[in-house]
């Protein structure tokens, strides 16, 4: 059988059908290879989106948590002095009811930024008076107070507040009252009064009203509660500057408790009246700062974003916005809860905010890990 040699035209047919089953395969590979890289960046994405969302989640938690800390201190107190109307009044017992309200609280020693925890009743005031306002028996401290003040001699520069005398005294029997910090104001580079500081919680019964104070120490040692990223804050001051820090504001925006404690309301040891509110830039560390008063210019859009959108859902809530040194952090933002006294009909005595630097919501380290 003879065999036709193959002509001119069916070689370079031969030539070009194999030249159009070869060419597409480095297309079909890279497109293979790019499937695959684009699948797996994807996932990455996809992971990384997903890492951020739960650390907002946790921030987020984080300052629901410690928002109700802060409450049920108030919730206690306001339990605890209505139990103080129930027993005899007398100096013993008095005695016995502050020794066993003890708890710890946070000591921070700034020479080393160690931190040590020391034992604290809650309470340094407990008072009663009788249904003008009189004091018929009162302990500081833990000691009874020998010389008692008459109505017109509760004044603020004696760390008593006549106005929330008039409040209690105005309520129907059986209710309770929350009072606004008692506390000296001390001016940035001077160091702070707090150890007779106190926020009142009273209580006006069928023979009288009783007062407790809260030490305001309880107030301050939530200020180094654990947050994300849960590094220690051994220094509020230097976690303050570096974007991390939590504080308080309540109904009045004013500040309860905050690392520069020159932002907290106060009485002048001068005049013996509560400070004003700073307004401009220009008064910061010399006045405490009111959110709603201030009109400056460096925390305007900031303070305006939590008045007009943080404060008013009465939910938790999570936004983005730079420190006054540039550093982005993550806002969280939480109610304090609290349905009693004067705050049974909104439900919130304030907020909690709490910065976090944007430094810390980081993408994973390592794309592929073995999972075992």
């Amino acid at each position: 059988m003879r065999i036709e040699p193959k002509t001119e035209a069916q070689k370079k047919l031969n030539t070009w059908i194999v030249i159009l089953f070869a060419a597409p395969l480095p297309l079909v590979i890279f497109g293979l290879w790019f499937f695959k890289w684009s699948s797996s960046r994807t996932n990455y994405s996809r992971l990384t989106s997903q890492l951020l969302k739960r650390q907002n989640i946790v921030l987020m938690q984080d300052g629901v948590g410690i928002a109700k800390e802060f409450s049920h201190i108030l919730e206690s107190a306001a339990r605890d002095v209505q139990t103080l109307s129930l027993i005899s009044i007398t100096p013993k017992n008095y005695t016995k009811f502050y020794l066993a309200r003890v708890s710890q609280v946070a000591r921070f020693e700034k020479r080393d930024d160690s931190v040590g925890m020391i034992p604290l009743p809650m309470y340094n005031e407990l008072i009663y008076l009788d249904s003008d306002g009189n004091e018929i028996l009162r302990l500081k401290n833990g000691q009874s107070v020998s010389k008692l003040r008459k109505k017109h001699q509760c004044v603020e520069s004696d760390l008593c507040d006549p106005s929330f005398l008039d409040s209690l005294k105005k309520l129907p029997v059986g209710e309770v009252y929350f009072g606004r910090p008692m506390r000296w104001y001390s001016s940035q580079g001077v160091k702070e009064e707090d150890q007779d500081a106190y926020l009142p919680v009273g209580y006006h019964a069928p023979e009288g009203l009783f007062v407790v104070g809260i030490d305001y120490r309880y107030f301050k040692d939530l200020l180094g509660e654990l947050t994300f990223p849960y590094e220690a804050k051994r220094n509020l001051l230097q976690s303050y500057q570096n974007g991390n820090y939590l504080y308080f504001v309540d109904s009045n925006y004013d500040m309860v408790a905050h690392p520069k404690y020159w932002h907290v309301t106060g009485i002048s040891r001068e005049t013996g009246k509560r400070m004003h509110s700073m307004k401009t830039d220009e008064d910061e560390g010399k006045l405490p700062l009111n959110l709603k008063s201030y009109q400056g210019e460096r925390l305007k859009n900031y303070f305006e974003r939590l008045l007009t959108r943080s404060f008013i859902q009465k939910v938790p809530d999570l936004f983005e916005a730079p420190n006054l040194r540039g550093t982005n952090r993550i806002i969280s933002v939480a109610p304090i809860l609290l349905s009693k006294g004067q705050f049974q009909q909104t439900g919130i005595y304030g907020h909690i905010i709490i910065g976090c630097a944007f430094d810390y919501f980081e993408e994973p380290r390592e794309q592929y890990v073995p999972y075992y």
